[in-house]
């Protein structure tokens, strides 16, 4: 039994996960399916090109780590994160992040902290995209009847 299960996920992960990816509607979609599936660094084909599963924000941290580089990205990350909370949609752990980022930087650490400023880059984005997201969607949280009494 277990032999048959195994092969099934085999070839669902071989040949059903690449058959959604193609057949997305959305490059995020697509995108989105194969980061879940597969993780960071996988290649999949979305509409004839090929792509990779790694976030732009992970691509900066693979930057050399020096100290020139981690400032950058992390005063990149912190510019990020006040666009976010200009929006009203910072998240509340981003904060951590940037001020630990921030500790390995002055310790010296730079890989730990360009791989800290990255991840709050990429918090920020995901907030910004909420923040869109929520804007142009707002009215489906508004209930579509009215109760026909009010209650007491």
């Amino acid at each position: 039994m277990n032999l048959w299960r195994g092969l099934v996920l085999s070839w669902l992960v071989a040949f059903a996960a690449p058959l959604y990816a193609a057949e997305a509607t959305s490059f995020a979609e697509a995108f989105e399916s194969n980061r879940a599936m597969y993780g960071r660094g996988h290649q999949f084909v979305w509409q004839g090109r090929q792509y990779t599963t790694t976030h732009p924000e992970e691509r900066e941290a693979e930057q050399p780590a020096t100290l020139a580089n981690a400032t950058v990205l992390l005063a990149s990350a912190k510019a990020k994160n006040s666009e976010v909370a200009a929006l009203g949609f910072e998240w509340k752990l981003t904060a951590g992040i940037l001020q630990a980022a921030e500790t390995a930087l002055l310790s010296g650490d730079y890989q730990l902290a360009m791989h800290l400023a990255a991840q709050a880059k990429y918090h920020a984005r995901m907030g910004i995209r909420q923040a869109h997201h929520a804007n142009q969607h707002w009215l489906d949280a508004v209930p579509k009847t009215v109760p026909k009494t009010v209650p007491k």
